[in-house]
Parts: C-alpha cells; structure tokens; sequence
C-alpha cells in the first residue's frame, strides 16, 4: 500500500507541475518565458576563424580546412561548383519550407546570414549563422555555418540534424 500512495502522490505532484508550467506557457507564450530566464534568443554573430565546439553538446560546426577548430567540427564544408551569390541564393530559396525559422541579422554583410529557429513545441530557440566563401576566381564556393542552441547544455542532435538537412539540400550544387 505504501508503494500506491507513492506512485499517486507522485503522480499528483507532477500534474500540478504540468498544470502550472501549462497555465503560464499558455498565458505569456514560451517565447516569453525563455527570454526572460535566458535572455534574448538571438546569440549573436561569431566569427569562424578559430571558432571551436569542443566541450559542448549543444552546438554544430560545418567549415572548410582551415578556417574554424578542424578537430571540433562536425564535418568539413562541400565545395560547390558555383559561385558565391549562387550559393547564397539556393541556400535562401532552400529555406523556404522550414518552419520557426526567422532571418535576425542586419544584412549589411552580404555573405553573411544568421538566423534564430525555433522548435515546434516549446519553442526553444537554436541560432544559427552562415558564411559564404568565394573560392578560386569566384567559380567555386562553399560555405561555414554554426548552430548553437540558446538552451540547455545538450540538444539531442537537433543542430547536427538541421545542418545536415540544410546541406543535403545543396547537393545538386555540388563539385
């Protein structure tokens, strides 16, 4: 019997947690409550030259040779068999079906791009920032890009996963 009355006051203890953090997220939104426990969801620009992700989970790195932490990447940056601004168009236009996604840069660097996209449920924000490379005279390109998840210290693979969708999306473009 002891066993019962523990499992039903667990079970009661978690429903009015639920029911709290339900009546709150529904009243002020998510997006609310994680701006005011963790600031803005913007994380800001980095630079890559150098950058690294070694002692995190919650982060990815795509970048060619040489330009950001090689050993922390998660994999090096394909070379594409356009130039640039092509690949920063079909980058564009292949964002077209993500959801939760919002451009958050300024626009004044035109090689540049950062954006914050957030997930469907509760809303957690991921910033994620690219730049792209003209290589050779400008007939080939590619590209870094740094996801970074504003909350908690682990993201179940969530950046990874979207960079490797992004990319995947690109391959047609590909040397």
């Amino acid at each position: 019997m002891i066993w019962l009355h523990r499992i039903l006051t667990f079970l009661v203890g978690f429903g009015a947690v639920y029911g709290v953090l339900f009546l709150v997220a529904t009243t002020y939104g998510w997006e609310k409550i994680w701006q005011s426990t963790h600031g803005a969801a913007d994380l800001g620009p980095v630079e890559f030259p150098g950058l690294s992700t070694r002692g995190t989970h919650n982060q990815v790195l795509i970048c060619p040779d040489g330009i950001c932490d090689d050993e922390s990447r998660h994999r090096k940056s394909p070379v594409y068999g356009t130039d640039a601004d092509t690949l920063k168009i079909a980058f564009i236009k292949s964002l077209e079906s993500e959801s939760g996604l919002t451009r958050v840069d300024d626009g004044k660097d035109p090689m540049r791009m950062r954006f914050v996209q957030r997930s469907r449920l509760l809303r957690f924000p991921d910033t994620i920032q690219v730049q792209f490379y003209k290589l050779g005279n400008n007939t080939h390109s590619t590209l870094a890009l740094h996801g970074k998840s504003q909350i908690g210290g682990h993201d179940l693979g969530v950046n990874k996963t979207r960079a490797d969708r992004w990319l995947n999306r690109l391959e047609n473009l590909e040397q």
